[in-house]
């Protein structure tokens, strides 16, 4: 049984502040900080030429990131944020004229703008209107047409946590012969993700949410299937062969993952970030999605008992770590909450609330007593 006590004396934070935003940004734990800390003092005066040593550290990263979503390491490269991953999938395919990307209008803009930025070289966008947070898969699977070349969706929706159906949506792309794109950030770290049953093709996120690695630091996956079709359209020193070749300009790319990293990756980032996915692996993803859930229905259960409504889906199978729901002075609430050491986030005139596997039943009843407080 996971002692939950253990894990959250490791945020520091709890003593004085409730935080529900982990869909916004993550707080570091002291796991970390001791590693990033670490590093610091090193590259202070210690260990400066740290570069033989990052590389290795890097690797076993990788190594982490594979197990963490079932896949092979070399079909994993970090990148900085999710948009920078997107749009080594955008722009590394070769688009012809006429061809269609699939979205929908209930998406973040990191997984719209890559792909709209093609209308100039003659690709068109097909959209999947959302039904009051809600995407449904028959409007997806209505809008697929003989041109359709791509799909992209998010594994949780931004704004109201809705879960899509990735098993289904991954397997309806295939009988299409359509690349499957999904931007994970609001599910790593959250929920269970195996790219495989998931049959996803190309995955990009970034890890400040969730994960609660630093900002600045992510990671793509890109599957076998579509490995040979997706050129490296921003290359550097890095992506070659033999990187340290480093007069042979003629060589070829790695055969790897490592040919979409260009230069050199965010070191303090991936420092930092080890000891949390570490920690994410020795409780059990499968735990961690558990006790996020429970979290998410209690919420439920207490916004609902309280009169308020939820904004999507309560299905099971559709819920996430994101909570949100409709307040009639949302605007005046949101701020007010910050003044009580209650941080939430608003988001299309809602409430949005995202509690982390740390946060327990305590801090969500504290929450909805300092909503009510403030309707007094």
């Amino acid at each position: 049984m996971t002692d939950w006590i253990k894990y959250r004396q490791l945020f520091p934070h709890v003593s004085h502040r409730i935080y529900l935003n982990h869909a916004g940004i993550a707080p570091f734990n002291l796991r970390g900080r001791a590693a990033l800390l670490d590093f610091v003092e090193k590259r202070l005066d210690k260990d400066i030429e740290f570069w033989p040593a990052a590389l290795e550290k890097k690797a076993y990263f990788v190594e982490l990131i594979a197990r963490f979503i079932n896949a092979s390491k070399d079909h994993i490269a970090l990148v900085t944020n999710t948009s920078a991953g997107l749009n080594i999938l955008a722009l590394g395919l070769s688009w012809k004229k006429g061809d269609r990307i699939l979205l929908n209008d209930f998406e973040f803009p990191s997984n719209v703008i890559p792909f709209t930025n093609l209308k100039r070289l003659g690709v068109e966008i097909d959209w999947v209107h959302h039904r009051e947070g809600i995407i449904d898969i028959d409007d997806i699977r209505k809008k697929i047409t003989p041109r359709t070349r791509l799909l992209s969706i998010s594994m949780v929706e931004f704004i109201n946590g809705y879960r899509n159906d990735i098993k289904t949506i991954g397997k309806m792309c295939h009988e299409h012969g359509i690349i499957f794109s999904v931007d994970a950030i609001q599910a790593l770290g959250a929920l269970k993700v195996d790219v495989q049953e998931m049959e996803i093709d190309f995955m990009s996120s970034a890890g400040h949410k969730w994960l609660m690695w630093p900002a600045g630091l992510g990671f793509i996956y890109i599957s076998p299937r579509i490995f040979n079709e997706v050129y490296p359209a921003q290359a550097g020193w890095l992506s070659l062969q033999n990187p340290f070749d480093f007069l042979n300009y003629d060589q070829p790319f790695a055969p790897t993952a490592q040919r979409f990293e260009p230069g050199v990756f965010n070191t303090m980032g991936v420092m930092t970030a080890i000891p949390t996915l570490e920690m994410m692996l020795e409780i059990g993803i499968e735990a961690i999605e558990q006790k996020i859930l429970g979290n998410s229905k209690f919420l439920i259960q207490l916004v609902q008992e309280n009169g308020y409504k939820i904004y999507g889906s309560t299905v099971e199978q559709h819920l996430s770590g994101i909570v949100t729901f409709y307040h009639p002075r949302a605007e005046e609430l949101f701020p007010y909450l910050k003044t009580q050491q209650v941080f939430v986030s608003l988001r299309d005139g809602k409430i949005r609330v995202s509690p982390h596997f740390y946060n327990n039943e305590s801090d969500l009843q504290t929450f909805m007593e300092k909503v009510k407080k403030f309707e007094e």
